[in-house]
């Protein structure tokens, strides 16, 4: 994949969140709540999903570390493309295996540090 905002890092860590997003799906699946539909709940991933492998988000730095603080903290990741303010599929499914295996202290900490990415600008 041939982009400038996929680096080996940003693919580290990428790695990292789809391994959540499918633990996160399988307890959700053992607890009977996977595919609960809501208004505001994306019932699959989407194709560009910050947890989806081989994908630009996946393997973008930046991304992955607003991904990443989000699911930790629970503030809610919602999916762009389309931007229709909905939750990310994969964030609910991050969101569920770290509340329920949290990530050690020191990737707290280091996930405590990062301030969000601003907003990108809207191309006229």
């Amino acid at each position: 994949m041939s982009n400038h905002r996929v680096t080996p890092q940003g693919q580290a860590m990428g790695k990292n969140a789809t391994r959540l997003a499918v633990l996160g799906l399988q307890r959700l699946q053992a607890q009977g709540l996977a595919g609960v539909q809501a208004p505001m709940l994306r019932a699959d991933m989407c194709k560009t999903c910050a947890c989806q492998p081989n994908t630009v988000p996946n393997g973008c730095l930046q991304t992955q570390l607003d991904f990443l603080k989000s699911a930790v903290e629970g503030r809610p990741f919602l999916c762009h493309a389309p931007k229709d303010g909905r939750m990310c599929a994969g964030w609910v499914r991050a969101r569920a295996e770290v509340v329920a295996n949290p990530l050690p202290s020191e990737a707290l900490k280091l996930i405590d540090k990062w301030d969000y990415s601003p907003p990108e600008k809207e191309v006229p």
